[in-house]
């Protein structure tokens, strides 16, 4: 018997060493304007994957296992490339130049100032978010397979060409997407300039850890490495720097996210629901936990960590229903932000880190989503 288990043990580990991560691509359809567009697939040793679309550099599917080891897809998303242009913009993508908002979408950069192209107004004022009518998320960006021991992944490539929704300087992006072996996804972002400007990437992508059944996502747990969270004014942009302590964003312990959404407070009534952003509790630009997400349910849970000092959420409330998705119609609170990212309206708020570059510099940011299962 003792023989008949170690010959069993070996014959495990070999099968195992011999699987290899797989990068395959297809075509995924056209865009109104005729180009096509490429879906690609990574698949790691243990049989997780992750899908990546060029429209966009977004993320279209992450498959997971739960607790009983049933591979599940924890991004809310399209099926189709019709849905991601004309539906809703921002499920999945590389948000840019400058995630989330510039308030009366404009800013001053050494003297000069800067009229960005508005695609927002909110409380009578002009708001540019995720960069403007023709964001990173509109566009199709060249991609390469890229492998290297333990992972495997896509980079992503286009360069932003200067004045393009109001930006000054010509700038040269990469983003890459890895899926390791430990499942771990990892997101590296670079950019260089000819001209002083601002950056601010993220991603987009809609979570929930119930897999491809979905629904409600606000009874998981969530808890965040932040002391401090953000007061929006009426352009949904910083105004008040506030502690956690009393407030529906304390979850310095692990809490349903919806555990005190019916509690008075004035964030909620102007965000009209759940909309966070948090600061990252001694954040110095090094790669950190920023917070975990847990689904009771399936066992499924990923932990966010981050090189940014910003942590935004956003629970899906303006979802109705009416998208349909991959797995059916997209219900309202039936997906969930973790977005890595510096404060929004940075360049006109000198209080937080500077998201100015300048030639000869070079940009640099990291996200990994940890799943695990428990």
């Amino acid at each position: 018997m003792k023989r008949l288990l170690s010959f069993l043990t070996i014959l495990v580990c070999v099968t195992a060493a011999g699987k290899q991560p797989k990068i395959t691509s297809r075509p995924f359809g056209e865009l109104s304007t005729g180009e096509s567009t490429t879906l690609y697939t990574i698949t790691n040793r243990s049989g997780a994957s992750m899908q990546l679309l060029d429209y966009g550099a977004r993320i279209v599917s992450i498959m997971m296992p739960d607790r009983k080891g049933h591979n599940g897809d924890v991004v809310v998303g399209f099926g189709d490339i019709e849905n991601f242009e004309k539906k809703d913009r921002f499920i999945g993508p590389v948000i840019g130049r400058f995630g989330n908002r510039i308030n009366h979408a404009a800013f001053t950069l050494d003297g000069t100032r800067y009229e960005l192209v508005a695609n927002e107004k909110l409380g009578g004022e002009p708001v540019q978010c995720h960069g403007g009518t023709m964001g990173f998320d509109r566009f199709v960006w060249d991609a390469a397979p890229v492998k290297e021991d333990g992972r495997a992944g896509v980079k992503f490539h286009r360069v932003s060409p200067d004045g393009e929704q109001g930006f000054p300087g010509t700038m040269d992006v990469n983003v890459t997407y890895w899926l390791t072996d430990s499942n771990t996804v990892r997101v590296e972002y670079e950019a260089t300039t000819d001209k002083p400007t601002v950056v601010n990437l993220s991603n987009h992508t809609y979570f929930n850890l119930k897999g491809n059944e979905g629904g409600y996502v606000m009874d998981h747990l969530l808890q965040v490495e932040a002391d401090t969270c953000i007061q929006n004014n009426a352009q949904f942009c910083p105004d008040i720097l506030r502690h956690v302590d009393g407030s529906p964003f304390d979850f310095r312990e692990p809490h349903r996210v919806d555990y005190r959404i019916d509690m008075p407070d004035e964030h909620l009534r102007i965000m009209r629901g759940m909309s966070a952003c948090w600061a990252v509790r001694n954040w110095d630009g090094t790669l950190r936990k920023a917070a975990d997400l847990y689904d009771r349910k399936s066992g499924r849970g990923m932990q966010t960590w981050t090189t940014e000092p910003a942590l935004l959420t956003f629970t899906g409330r303006s979802f109705d229903g009416t998208y349909k998705g991959k797995y059916g119609p997209i219900e309202k609170f039936g997906g969930m932000l973790m977005e890595t990212i510096h404060f929004p309206d940075s360049p006109n708020q000198p209080r937080f880190p500077s998201t100015v570059l300048r030639p000869g510099q070079k940009y640099r940011s990291v996200t990994e989503f940890r799943f695990y299962v428990k």
